[in-house]
């Protein structure tokens, strides 16, 4: 059996009296059972020095040892409770040793708290509802800011006092905890203090309508403002006009976002004011428990409420949050994929210029060319349209055959070119297949590009660039080429050739006059033939192959461009 409590008591008030130790136990353990309406109580040891009780309080046995030393100029007696299977969260304990302190104190000068094992199960389970607590409102705050400010709110829109203050700390935690180097972490650094700040918090825009703008008519401020300028400029100091002037730059402000009332308030079932009091409340309460401070049952009890009403109205929070997010899911995207490329077009600009200066750089000292994404997709596109403009000069001259150079995007799927014959159904497309773009030095990109013949796949052609690439000489101090940049567009050469060949040989080219100015009578196509020289019967149907009626010259026999029988040709002489 361990010993659950243990108190000293120091010095007797009346030291000089003579002290009878078991007399005094006695009356003490009889008032504390009466006082605590004890069921029972025996005592199992004395002595001289020690004696040892047992006292039972609501069906709860209390194993009691009272220790008496006494020196020549001091006193004491020690207190020990302890007992076996039993619940520390219970109250019983809590008035034992409370009521023996009491009764006790009016006898002894001093009491000194040694050890209290009920205090700490006290502190276990308030710090674990301080944890929840802690926590809940944490990813209550990220969650909602995170979906309406992107995920570097942290970094942009809070004080950056603020954020200094944790960077440190944050990295600290970082290096130990190595799994979790890579996550963002800041609000679990953060004091809890600190929450509430983030609650509170408001950001500031300048006025449309302000002391430096054309639509401002107030003189005197401008005056005022021009007056310290010239000061500082002079004297070289700001401390005499910092009051002032930080009173003008202010007045240049007015409120852009009131996060509670933005971004909280909506979900929070209480007002600002009652949330920052129970938070101040909770703050003192964690620090007491953090920093083990003893506990008494009504503090208990006190904190477990408080704790409990705050998790309630952060979880309800949280709760009405999410439910309306599912159902607004969509309204909540569009609104998040808006605010998240107006806050990252800063750092995407800032980003594609530090590139572009790197590059830059390299170029100059090592004429190695290191191109970015879009430069290569660029020259890919500019490759592929000088391919098919070389295309459509060569097939030009052919009136019976539409070309049409798409000019798409670099994307898996896209149709770059087609041709369409509409005599026999001829199509001929080239598709774009698996753009590959890798824009890191000596990188290979790649695109194909995939022939069909009337729906029908053929070949598969690969345009292949390879980017430059330099390394930094420390002895010669300065960038040196390790490969030059390259296009490989040979294959396009033989895409070309390809579409040369089929057209010359498959697609046989029909003059105007060759086919009829009326129409087919199955398919309503001007496609009829009046050619001799075609493969295909005159009038013949060149696209569904439907036999038409067509004219013959009543003299040499020959077709005519009309329906009507019994005409003569513009070649045989008329009567």
């Amino acid at each position: 059996m361990n010993e659950t409590i243990r108190f000293v008591m120091i010095n007797l008030e009346n030291s000089k009296s003579d002290f009878n130790f078991k007399s005094y136990i006695n009356k003490l353990v009889e008032k504390t059972k009466n006082n605590l309406k004890a069921n029972d109580f025996k005592f199992y040891s004395t002595d001289d020095r020690t004696i040892k009780c047992s006292i039972t309080i609501n069906s709860f046995t209390f194993d009691i040892s009272f220790t008496y030393v006494k020196f020549k100029t001091t006193s004491q007696l020690k207190v020990d409770i302890s007992a076996e299977d039993y619940t520390h969260l219970d109250p019983n304990l809590h008035q034992l040793k409370t009521e023996l302190k009491d009764l006790m104190l009016t006898d002894w000068k001093q009491c000194l708290w040694l050890q209290d094992i009920q205090a700490e199960k006290f502190s276990d389970s308030l710090y674990k509802d301080v944890h929840n607590v802690e926590n809940a409102l944490r990813r209550l705050i990220n969650t909602i800011l995170f979906y309406k400010l992107g995920g570097e709110w942290w970094e942009i829109y809070m004080p950056t006092k603020l954020v200094e203050r944790y960077k440190d700390r944050d990295e600290q935690y970082k290096k130990r905890a190595v799994s979790f180097q890579n996550t963002h972490t800041s609000l679990m650094s953060i004091d809890t203090a600190d929450l509430i700040q983030i609650l509170k918090h408001k950001t500031y825009k300048v006025k449309k309508t302000n002391l430096f703008s054309d639509l401002n008519t107030n003189v005197s401020d401008i005056q005022k403002f021009q007056n310290i300028m010239n000061d500082i400029k002079i004297e070289r100091k700001l401390d005499r006009h910092k009051d002032s002037l930080t009173l003008i730059l202010e007045d240049l402000l007015e409120e852009d976002r009131d996060f509670w009332k933005d971004f909280f308030a909506p979900w929070f079932s209480c007002d600002l004011r009652e949330f920052e009091g129970k938070w101040t409340a909770f703050c003192k309460d964690r620090n007491h428990v953090a920093h083990n401070k003893l506990i008494d049952f009504k503090l208990f009890l006190k904190y477990k409420k408080l704790m409990k009403e705050l998790l309630e109205l952060i979880e309800d929070a949280d709760r009405k949050f999410n439910n309306h997010l599912h159902s607004e899911m969509d309204q909540y995207l569009t609104a998040l994929e808006t605010q998240s490329e107006l806050d990252n077009n800063k750092h995407v600009l800032m980003n594609y210029e530090i590139e572009s200066h790197s590059n830059r750089h390299i170029r100059e000292q090592s004429g190695v060319e290191i191109l970015k994404k879009e430069e290569i997709i660029g020259l890919f596109h500019a490759k592929i349209s000088a391919t098919f403009d070389d295309i459509y000069e060569k097939l030009y001259y052919r009136s019976d055959v539409d070309l049409n150079f798409k000019n798409p995007p670099l994307d898996h799927g896209e149709i770059a070119f087609d041709l369409t014959y509409p005599y026999f159904y001829h199509y001929i497309s080239v598709n774009i297949e698996e753009p590959s773009i890798d824009n890191s030095p000596a990188g290979v990109s790649t695109v194909l590009l995939t022939l069909y013949k009337d729906d029908t796949k053929e070949h598969t052609f690969t345009i292949t660039f390879t980017n430059g690439s330099a390394y930094f000489d420390n002895d010669k101090g300065t960038y040196l080429p390790i490969n030059e940049d390259e296009i490989d567009t040979s294959e396009l050469e033989k895409l070309k050739t390809e579409i040369y060949n089929y057209v010359e040989h498959v697609i046989p080219e029909i003059y105007e006059n060759e086919v009829a100015s009326f129409p087919c009578e199955q398919c309503n196509e001007y496609t009829i033939n009046l050619s001799e020289d075609k493969e295909i019967g005159i009038g013949t149907c060149l696209a569904c192959k439907h036999p038409n009626h067509v004219g013959k010259c009543m003299i040499c026999g020959r077709a005519i461009d009309t329906q009507e029988d019994y005409l003569i040709c513009s070649n045989c002489p008329k009567w």
